[in-house]
């Protein structure tokens, strides 16, 4: 199985909120997309969930691997060429932590809670899950789970692409991760140095 690195693992956990996309293309010859935050599990797999009828969801019928291409986008922002000789033109430094992983609906009840408490504690742990899954929420939380789809993504492949200008001298790189900071770039001046 791929192993992600700690900048891409860094970048999923800070930037959860992820574009999937299927590997079938749609009526109009595109890939379904759907927006969808994810938690990264620790032995490199996510789980999330989709509305029921997500078009997404239903592409991937006719998809016997069920494959989708995840991207998490990380910082972004631009470069000016004032801020060293070295950079003649202005350009735009990003990073974004690209995936394919198969996709693998939770059928059991149990499980899709278990899913569902995981992913809220996860993204809000001051919230008790139980003040909603108790015995009077019964019928409410019986219908959620029927109207959602939760799965588990296994990482297949990792495509990442960290662009911020590592062709250009240590000296030019430091001087875009100081202009950054100034301009509230701060989360790319951090990984600016990166190879």
């Amino acid at each position: 199985m791929p192993q992600l690195s700690l900048e891409e693992t860094s970048i999923i956990n800070n930037h959860p909120f992820a574009q999937i996309m299927s590997s079938q293309s749609n009526d109009s010859g595109f890939a379904e997309l759907s927006y969808c935050p994810l938690q990264l599990l620790d032995n490199n797999q996510f789980i999330g969930h989709l509305a029921r009828n997500n078009s997404l969801l239903s592409s991937l019928n006719t998809d016997e691997k069920k494959l989708v291409k995840v991207i998490f986008t990380g910082p972004q922002g631009y470069i000016s060429p004032r801020w060293h000789s070295e950079q003649m033109v202005p350009t735009w430094n990003y990073a974004t932590v690209a995936l394919i992983c198969s996709l693998h609906v939770i059928e059991s009840v149990g499980d899709k809670l278990k899913a569902m408490e995981k992913i809220s504690y996860h993204f809000d742990p001051k919230w008790d899950f139980n003040e909603f899954n108790h015995e009077k929420n019964i019928r409410m939380v019986q219908q959620m789970l029927s109207a959602i789809t939760v799965f588990k993504l296994e990482l297949l492949e990792v495509k990442s692409k960290f662009k911020l200008s590592q062709n250009r001298s240590i000296a030019c790189r430091c001087a875009f991760q100081e202009n950054l900071m100034q301009a509230g770039g701060n989360e790319l001046a951090a990984i600016q140095l990166q190879e």
